[in-house]
């Protein structure tokens, strides 16, 4: 029920540690509400973490032995209260997996279900078979028939009305993003992902003598395709000129090595009289620094840059591969575009990080951190990471992802986003990635997270760095997707901190 999750150095032991302490956090909630089949869950994955994750990092026996020794002993109680919990969790999982839902309750009070890549609030109908819906067709389907049912869990399972099976008939017709974004963020050329990399090319060649005694016919001259040819002296002297040059193009045709030995040892001997020699001590070795050489991607296998559609749960049990619903204030993302208004004017990017609570297993985005940060066009990179751990540690919130703006792209997120992400949903699997494309009128922003398993295994396994095409999953998903658990809230409140 659990999933071991593979260690990666580049995540310092730190944020392990702060994902265990989550963990728990999130337990103490479940214990408290008494659910359950969410706290056996999130016990077996502080146990797996603890045990078979935290162990493997490169830094675990060097760094932080009091949260080592602290999170062990917790281990011990941890699985005292899952032998004791086992019983009533698999009964509940049992009774709950016969339950047929017949009825469609309506969303509580002020929400709505995210948009995935449009301005309008609506549902996402069934994705199975990958099928998804075209934008324009987004919007057409406001008015039609919810094509997702609810039971009293929360729990989302998809209906078989006739309008799912028109949906599941349409083909996948996301907008691409423009050409001019495409070519800067690929390696394969200003053709984008569909090109083929053209190698460099130069039109001088340069034939150097092969022969350590070359005649003065077997000089070759400087060839541009025929375009120029060596200017000889007014004189005539033809055999000068291309004995000056050979001497040119040989680096050593071995008569730098035929001068007499026995000729020069007087001078060395007088050398030595005059300067004694002194041995200079050896260095000592130095151990290079070498870049890992990256083999280029097949184009035919380059992932798609565009996002895959929101998945459909198939049942409504609660299991460590689903995610539980998360909560955004209506608000939040106008007032995050005014915050960024004058790095947008400038063109650079501005990111914020989204935190809330846990409630009902619902998690709620109560709090916009805006932390210290160095942008570019193209690019934003937070500073003073513990800042933004005490905020969060100061008002008891979880780590619920982070938006940032595309200020003249389209809405879509780049190699370098989507390792940002990683790092976020390795925290918290519900962590979400919202982008703001303001000058996208087809897609003014865009809800995402990394496919799972596919998409996250892709990019824990990718070492490269800076805006690199990436190879598809190999179970064929999309790296990253429209997330289907979340939800737009118009009657909750949040707060901004600006540690700028």
């Amino acid at each position: 029920m659990a999933r071991k999750v593979d260690v990666d150095n580049r995540i310092p032991l730190r944020n392990y540690y702060r994902i265990a302490d989550n963990l728990l956090k999130q337990a103490n909630i479940y214990r408290e509400e008494k659910n359950i089949i969410d706290l056996y869950i999130i016990l077996l994955r502080y146990s797996s973490l603890v045990s078979e994750t935290i162990p493997f990092h490169r830094d675990y026996q060097a760094l932080y032995p009091k949260e080592r020794t602290s999170f062990r002993k917790k281990l011990s109680s941890v699985l005292d209260e899952l032998e004791a919990l086992k019983p009533e969790a698999q009964r509940q999982l049992h009774d709950r997996g016969r339950v047929e839902v017949k009825d469609e309750p309506s969303l509580h009070d002020g929400e709505k279900r995210a948009p995935s890549a449009s301005a309008s609030f609506q549902e996402w109908p069934t994705a199975n078979n990958r099928a998804s819906l075209s934008y324009d067709n987004q919007r057409q389907a406001c008015t039609a028939q919810s094509s997702w049912k609810r039971n009293d869990n929360y729990s989302l399972v998809p209906s078989t009305s006739p309008i799912d099976k028109h949906f599941q008939k349409l083909n996948l017709s996301l907008p691409l993003p423009k050409q001019e974004t495409l070519s800067r963020h690929s390696f394969l050329g200003p053709n984008g992902l569909h090109g083929q990399w053209l190698g460099s090319t130069t039109e001088i060649k340069v034939n150097y003598p092969i022969n350590t005694d070359l005649a003065s016919n077997e000089v070759s001259s400087l060839d541009q395709d025929g375009k120029y040819e060596i200017v000889t002296s007014r004189d005539g002297d033809l055999e000068v000129e291309k004995s000056a040059m050979a001497s040119v193009l040989s680096l050593d045709d071995g008569r730098w090595s035929s001068l007499d030995k026995e000729s020069a040892r007087p001078f060395d001997d007088e050398v030595r009289d005059i300067f004694p020699l002194v041995r200079q001590p050896s260095p000592p070795p130095v151990l290079a620094q070498v870049q890992p050489e990256y083999l280029p991607i097949s184009p035919s296998k380059v992932a798609d840059p565009r996002p895959g559609p929101a998945k459909s749960f198939s049942d409504g049990t609660a299991s460590s591969n689903s995610y539980q619903h998360l909560h955004i204030p209506v608000k939040m993302m106008d007032d995050f575009l005014r915050l960024a208004q004058k790095n947008t004017s400038r063109n650079l990017e501005t990111c914020g990080v989204l935190a809330g609570t846990l409630k009902n297993r619902v998690f709620h985005i109560t709090t916009l951190i805006v932390p210290k940060q160095e942008s570019t066009s193209d690019s934003c990179q937070t500073l003073n990471e513990e800042e933004i751990f005490d905020v969060q540690d100061k008002c008891s919130l979880f780590p619920l992802g982070w938006i940032h703006t595309h200020p003249s792209q389209t809405c879509f997120m780049s190699s370098v986003d989507l390792h940002t992400h990683y790092s976020y949903q390795v925290m918290l699997p519900e962590a979400i990635a919202i982008v703001m494309a303001p000058t996208d009128t087809s897609s003014p922003h865009g809800i995402f997270h990394l496919s799972d398993p596919g998409g996250v295994a892709v990019i824990r396994n990718c070492q490269q760095r800076g805006f690199h095409p990436h190879e598809a999953a190999e179970d064929g998903s999309p790296i990253y997707e429209h997330c289907s658990h979340v939800y737009m809230n118009s009657n909750l409140k949040f707060d901004v901190v600006d540690l700028r």
